[in-house]
């Protein structure tokens, strides 16, 4: 999949797109049925399929308060590359660009700098200054350009519909099965591998300490996961939430942490980028007055993960990276 920038003025050139727009956080199982949908449009006119996508998230850009993250911009795109787009165009929404009515919007990222074949929009999906811009109203405004729009109805499972919202307040809520329905996989965390205090490995189970790339994770426990770290799936338990013993809060540790063991390896990853998928909760979080206690409690969670794994293998988390193309700086 090629990446195009805001200094992109015409990506694609004179290739006329087929394209969608959205934030498309998560790239849930609805975001997806969308992108089907625009790829076979693409195919069938024989065109490319591009996504006009933004970063940061808008209300951001406008100096509001955004919903947590549930991915960052790099996995968002290996995800919408994995889902089958040709193209993503990512967009900085300035001041400028807000201030366009939809119609205005759209004439000027959808025709005039696309020149699009054809749109394909979630039912539910907004753009413009206020909002006013939707499916409905760009069929009537692009039937002068030529361009057919198709409103996708959005993805009901179990009677709600898959939305990035419905994913947050699951997640948040600890209801990680049902998350992991909408998302198509399971929640995961990704994050750079960062020095800590070295107090777990000095406890006999060393642990990559995430300092996360997005907001949402899920709450305070500890899990059985699958860590992909360098192309490679490791099973693991991950703590989630404040520091287990008071010899780590001695030490001064009193942030939030996501931190993983990876079961049966031995190696140095700091500075390597992993993802962290939650596949099932062991506990929730304890205080312990000293180390034998947390010690022993973290050879039981060990022992829980490993039956659990033993029982169910897992596939394993996410599918190998998919290629990405930058054609400017996003």
């Amino acid at each position: 999949m090629r990446i195009y920038s805001a200094k992109d003025d015409a990506p694609l050139g004179d290739r006329r797109p087929a394209v969608t727009v959205g934030v498309f956080d998560g790239v849930h199982l609805g975001h997806r049925a969308i992108i089907d949908e625009l790829v076979a449009a693409a195919r069938g006119l024989g065109v490319p399929s591009l996504a006009i996508t933004f970063n940061p998230h808008p209300r951001l850009a406008l100096g509001r308060s955004a919903p947590p993250a549930i991915t960052d911009l790099d996995n968002r795109l290996r995800l919408l590359a994995a889902a089958g787009l040709d193209a993503a165009w990512v967009l900085t929404l300035t001041p400028e660009m807000a201030a366009l009515p939809g119609r205005d919007f759209a004439e000027e990222f959808f025709h005039r700098r696309l020149g699009a074949s054809a749109a394909v929009l979630g039912e539910g999906a907004r753009f413009g200054r206020g909002r006013d811009g939707d499916p409905a109203r760009l069929a009537a405004w692009a039937e002068s350009w030529g361009m057919p729009v198709r409103a996708a109805p959005s993805l009901v499972i179990d009677g709600e519909a898959v939305s990035s919202t419905a994913i947050r307040l699951a997640t948040q809520g600890g209801d990680l099965d049902r998350a992991a329905l909408m998302l198509g996989r399971p929640v995961s965390v990704t994050g750079t591998v960062v020095h800590g205090q070295g107090l777990a490995a000095s406890f006999g189970f060393p642990t990559l300490n995430l300092d996360p790339h997005h907001e949402l994770k899920p709450p305070a426990g500890v899990y059985a996961t699958i860590s992909w770290v360098n192309g490679l799936p490791h099973p693991s338990v991950t703590n989630v939430g404040r520091p287990p013993t008071r010899l780590e809060i001695a030490a001064g540790i009193k942030d939030f942490l996501v931190e993983a063991h990876l079961l049966d390896f031995d190696g140095d990853l700091y500075d390597r980028v992993a993802e962290v998928f939650f596949v099932k909760k062991i506990r929730d979080i304890k205080r312990f007055g000293n180390s034998g206690d947390l010690v022993r409690q973290v050879r039981l969670d060990m022992e829980e993960a490993r039956d659990y794994f033993a029982r169910n293998p897992v596939a394993a988390g996410s599918p190998p990276p998919a290629t990405l193309s930058r054609e400017g700086n996003a």
